[in-house]
């Protein structure tokens, strides 16, 4: 009975990694709370009918807040940070274990300047 048990729980955990249950739900929860909708329910759907629509993981900031976080980086006002700087941020920015891949696999230039670093957010982090 115990191992039945078990094997029904590894066949669960299975599942629910196989089709990213958990990170789906991580998500959506993080949406949430940056979005603080009144219509929590309609926007849950909204949400999940765009990740249906575009398959993507949408990110949650505008260009102006990812902006912000180059800024933030560039602490001496270079207008460039490095390849590790603009990585680490980028890792920062990310909400989803996919989203991390995206940004671990990403290549960067030695030299990020906010342009790159904005269009790199958008690529690896799908924002919208």
């Amino acid at each position: 009975m115990v191992e039945e048990a078990n094997e029904e729980l590894k066949k669960a955990d299975e599942y629910l990694r196989k089709h990213r249950i958990l990170e789906l739900f991580s998500d959506l929860c993080a949406s949430v709370c940056f979005h603080k909708p009144s219509d929590l329910r309609g926007f849950l759907l909204e949400e999940l009918q765009l990740r249906e629509r575009e398959g993507a993981h949408a990110g949650n900031f505008e260009d102006a807040e990812i902006k912000a976080v180059f800024n933030l980086t560039d602490l001496m006002q270079m207008g460039v940070i490095s390849e590790a700087q603009a990585r680490k941020a980028l890792l920062a920015l990310a909400n989803s274990h996919k989203q991390k891949e995206d940004v671990e696999a990403i290549e960067l230039p030695p030299e990020v300047d906010e342009a790159i670093f904005l269009q790199k957010a958008k690529d690896a982090l799908q924002f919208r």
